[in-house]
């Protein structure tokens, strides 16, 4: 079954190296971190916790730990605060690389349309939610969650079971991932006129036994809550820690405006 969660603090500045344009939905920004970064190797689409600089002093002010050593967060910290999956990391050159999805307003999406190299934002630390225990992995996810699924598909233990089923904006969108014999990926492209592509595919595809599964996942938040209530209704007796679907993001909510709750 799944890990625990778990999350390594490190206040780190990430300073802009490369900005790419890689697809129609996807801005590819590379950093240099003044800090060592703990990726476990398990973790299963691990994410980074970035802190944006305070828009009317320029000022990245970063989180203290208390006498526990638990983190403390202000609400003003929390509002320039965002949660990005983790696209690659070189431990030898302390580099990262983060897929940002870009919307028209948003904190985090219009720094990155803006970002050039020199630039920093703050790293507060690195999240891992599952770890890999060898049971068959179901990754599932919309444009949101793509990053952080093709890094999981790319850091595969060895043996370990996966099928994905991501759907993009665009066919740019779809990221170009080696070949594994022990992964089979679905890449859908996202069509208005069938909302329900992505929950459909997943309940229809030929998988191992429900019971042995751990499903993981981000969407936006109603098909996230369709998956889930689909899932269950597929197989009423799996443990609720086998299904991790997360919502990313809410139809309607401007970016930071939405508090995920699941």
């Amino acid at each position: 079954m799944a890990g625990k969660s778990a999350r390594v603090i490190v206040n780190a500045l990430l300073t802009v190296l490369k900005v790419e344009r890689i697809s129609q939905s996807f801005l590819r920004i590379y950093f240099s971190s003044d800090k060592h970064l703990t990726v476990n190797p398990l973790w299963i689409c691990p994410h980074l916790k970035l802190l944006f600089a305070d828009p009317t002093t320029g000022t990245i002010t970063f989180p203290q730990l208390d006498e526990n050593n638990k983190i403390v967060v202000n609400d003003k910290i929390r509002g320039l605060a965002r949660s990005y999956s983790i696209r690659g990391y070189d431990e030898a050159s302390n580099q990262i690389f983060i897929d940002f999805d870009i919307h028209p307003q948003g904190l985090a999406s219009l720094w990155a349309q803006q970002a050039k190299v020199g630039d920093q934002v703050g790293l507060v630390g690195s999240v891992g939610k599952l770890e890999f225990s060898g049971q068959p992995l179901i990754l599932i996810g919309d444009i949101a969650a793509v990053p952080s699924i093709c890094y999981t598909l790319e850091h595969l233990p060895n043996n370990q079971q996966v099928y994905a089923f991501m759907e993009v904006n665009d066919r740019s969108d779809i990221m170009p991932l080696a070949n594994n014999s022990n992964s089979q990926v679905n890449w859908f492209i996202r069509d208005k006129t069938k909302p329900n592509q992505l929950v459909d595919a997943v309940i229809a595809a030929d998988l191992p036994p429900y019971e042995d599964l751990l499903f993981s996942g981000g969407m936006e938040s109603s098909l996230a809550q369709q998956l889930r209530h689909a899932i269950k209704d597929k197989c009423p007796d799996i443990n609720a820690d086998a299904v991790q679907i997360i919502s990313y993001w809410r139809e309607g909510f401007a970016e930071g405006e939405f508090r995920r709750r699941d």
